[in-house]
């Protein structure tokens, strides 16, 4: 059903605009939040197997397994940097975690159990057979009980869901007093969205259903309860490969040959730290 309310102000003044030739998005007149008020009758359907691992231009991985290793570089900065926050560590939950691939730097790191949700079968499975405490389920069904967690990270996951305000609710709940939420998401009012327009590569129709900016996040995080909230861009690492093959997404024959360069003179695996049109977010329950 359409949904022609702002989730995150509940106006219903908006605009449409294009963001793509078949796609067309709405934008709040009162925040500037955008949404996709036409999403899919079942959002989590696309969660399968070959979401992790295929050709699609956009959309899901090309290759999960390939970075694994890179992202959990990624993984283990923002765990480091949530060190900071905490003063130390504590019990960790990670909705959306994917393959476990967050968790195992945790277990790395010295973090008691740290735990998952998932909403894919597939995912969920090849993380316990890592020997990871993943379960599938979302923000609004498990069996945590509330006050549970010193931190909640949902990376990569917000914009996935169709009612962010609700999402964040839930997980103020679950945090116990003193702790904090992590959030990273594309950023619609980055450099990349304006340098890009409709060619941004983050709109992904069916699959991106909520599109936050440094403002929109920020008051998301105020309106769920959060205080001590900040936003602000956030860099990834990526290796060549990772970077080639999502640029053909742009122009296939070229940045398919210079991927087959790249691999036949051994630099595909190169790591770069990049800012990619991404933002992180803090946001932290009251004592």
């Amino acid at each position: 059903m359409p949904k022609n309310h702002c989730p995150l102000c509940h106006t219903n003044k908006f605009n449409y605009y294009k963001a793509g030739d078949d796609y067309l998005l709405a934008k709040c007149s009162e925040c500037g939040m955008v949404w996709d008020n036409h999403p899919p009758e079942n959002p989590t359907a696309i969660y399968q197997k070959d979401y992790y691992n295929n050709d699609f231009p956009k959309g899901g991985y090309s290759n999960y397994f390939q970075g694994m290793k890179i992202n959990s570089q990624t993984f283990r900065k923002r765990l480091l940097k949530a060190e900071k926050k905490l003063s130390g560590q504590g019990l960790l939950l990670d909705v959306g975690c994917a393959l476990g691939d967050c968790l195992e730097q945790a277990k790395d790191l010295g973090w008691d159990n740290p735990q998952g949700l998932e909403v894919s079968e597939y995912a969920v499975n090849f993380a316990k057979s890592r020997g990871l405490s993943v379960y599938q389920g979302d923000l609004f069904n498990h069996n945590f009980e509330p006050n549970s967690f010193d931190l909640i990270m949902l990376q990569d996951m917000i914009e996935h869901t169709t009612d962010p305000i609700a999402q964040l609710t839930a997980a103020y709940q679950l945090l116990k007093p003193g702790g904090w939420i992590f959030i990273t998401t594309p950023n619609v009012g980055g450099f990349w969205h304006k340098l890009l327009g409709s060619l941004w590569y983050h709109y992904k129709p069916t699959e991106h259903l909520t599109y936050f900016s440094l403002d929109t996040i920020k008051l998301a995080l105020e309106k769920s309860g959060f205080s001590d909230v900040e936003s602000k861009p956030t860099s990834n690492l990526m290796s060549l490969r990772y970077i080639l093959n999502r640029l053909k997404y742009y122009q296939h024959i070229l940045f398919s040959f210079l991927l087959s360069i790249s691999q036949f003179i051994h630099l595909d695996k190169l790591v770069f730290n990049l800012w990619i049109g991404e933002l992180e977010a803090w946001g932290k329950k009251d004592s």
